[in-house]
């Protein structure tokens, strides 16, 4: 035996699998045979950014910037066609024959189209009334990294790979996220790890939730959009300690990110996740707490907002529960004034989503009973019995709205 005997290096992490669409060609003259092809999106995407002329098109007095026409995206594609095709024959050195070249026009056309379906580019001005819009040669596109930078903050470049599994796209872009968050100050363009965490951001590109059970949905959703808040901060250039108050009506909506074929802003996400009737529960349990949870795991940014956490699909309702347990230790208070008079001190988040607590101060507290260690749970659960006929009154934690440090836990 050796003892100076290296363990073997851990192998390197596969490279995602490259994102290939598959066309099959059938030619106009259906006596000839068809064919079918397969195409990397990425390095056709590379190619035709280079093959096409894109600039601005004035139209109608309207001007369209940074576009490329559907003819030239035709010519392109159908001369790419054909030298896959005169590959599959072996024609290299040969002319190409009247056959291969209706075939590359038929394939040019679908695999436009499919181009479109994974957003390499997009339709920008008026289509006419064809079934592709390619057929139209005047018709102008626009590459996705042309687009102006507006609220969407993932589509810097486009996503022409395979994507994971969207929980764990997620799930690791909240991790990024958390990493950033605890480097002193903001990143700047130059930042390795922010570069890594926008490339974490552009595969939701390719993620599609719309197929996930529920438990998987939630912590997709949870984990996305405490991952757009912390980036929304970081984009706009939110400084420690400032305060976000006035932000509080706007902030939900002012940026997004492009998940599969739609666009979500962090109201968008909190309505996917609230999607269920009231009182409905991920798993069983002895209290219908249901989703009122997730008020407890959905961050602003801000002092008082929830603690920013990492959820699983696996451990997802033992960590909600946890995420509660957490802010309410932090915030609840009982205050005991003359004779029988208390006053039950409670996060602000009972207030502004009491409708999901029942608007009942008997509710509010049994929740919270639920989730506190004793003697305080039954000390509320005693005073919940009582709240309509004793003097018992409920108020709320002045909510801190000041920015958390860069270089902290978010």
């Amino acid at each position: 035996h050796n003892n100076n005997t290296q363990p073997p290096a851990p192998a390197a992490p596969a490279k995602p699998a490259p994102l290939c669409i598959k066309i099959d060609v059938e030619p106009t003259n259906r006596a000839m045979p068809g064919y079918s092809l397969m195409f990397n999106v990425e390095q056709v995407a590379i190619g035709l950014r280079y093959g096409v002329e894109v600039k601005d098109h004035k139209t109608m007095l309207k001007v369209y910037a940074r576009c490329f026409t559907a003819r030239d995206a035709k010519e392109w594609l159908a001369a790419h066609a054909l030298k896959a095709f005169m590959a599959k024959e072996n024609q290299g050195g040969s002319w190409p024959s009247e056959r291969l070249r209706i075939l590359s026009r038929s394939a040019a056309l679908l695999l436009a189209q499919r181009l479109m379906e994974t957003e390499v580019f997009r339709l920008v001005s008026k289509p006419k009334q064809q079934t592709n819009p390619f057929e139209t040669p005047t018709n102008l596109f626009r590459f996705r990294e042309d687009e102006d930078q507006g609220s969407v903050l993932n589509t810097r470049h486009v996503w022409n790979r395979r994507a994971r599994p969207p929980a764990v796209v997620a799930a690791d872009l909240l991790h990024k996220a958390v990493l950033l968050h605890l480097r002193p100050g903001l990143p700047d363009e130059g930042c390795a790890d922010y570069a890594a965490f926008r490339q974490a951001a552009e595969e939701l590109q390719m993620v599609d939730p719309s197929l996930l059970f529920r438990r998987a949905e939630v912590a997709f959703f949870l984990n996305l959009h405490n991952a757009l808040m912390l980036h929304s901060h970081i984009h706009r250039g939110s400084l420690d300690g400032e305060n976000l108050r006035a932000l509080r009506t706007k902030f939900y909506q002012m940026h997004q990110y492009r998940v599969g074929g739609q666009v979500y802003h962090m109201e968008a996400m909190r309505s996917r996740l609230f999607r269920a009737k009231p009182g409905s529960r991920l798993s069983g349990g002895a209290a219908a707490s249901g989703e009122a949870r997730f008020h407890f795991a959905l961050s602003f940014g801000c002092a008082s907002s929830p603690d920013v956490k990492v959820f699983s699909v696996d451990g997802l309702d033992q960590e909600l529960t946890d995420a509660v347990s957490a802010m309410l230790k932090r915030d609840v208070q009982i205050v005991s004034g003359g004779g029988q008079d208390k006053t039950v001190i409670l996060p602000k988040v009972f207030k502004w989503h009491s409708k999901d607590f029942g608007d009942d101060k008997g509710v509010m507290l049994n929740f919270v009973a639920e989730y506190v260690p004793a003697p305080l749970s039954t000390e509320l659960r005693t005073i919940a019995l009582t709240v309509v006929t004793k003097n018992i009154k409920i108020k709320f934690v002045e909510f801190d709205w000041r920015k958390r440090s860069y270089g902290k836990p978010p």
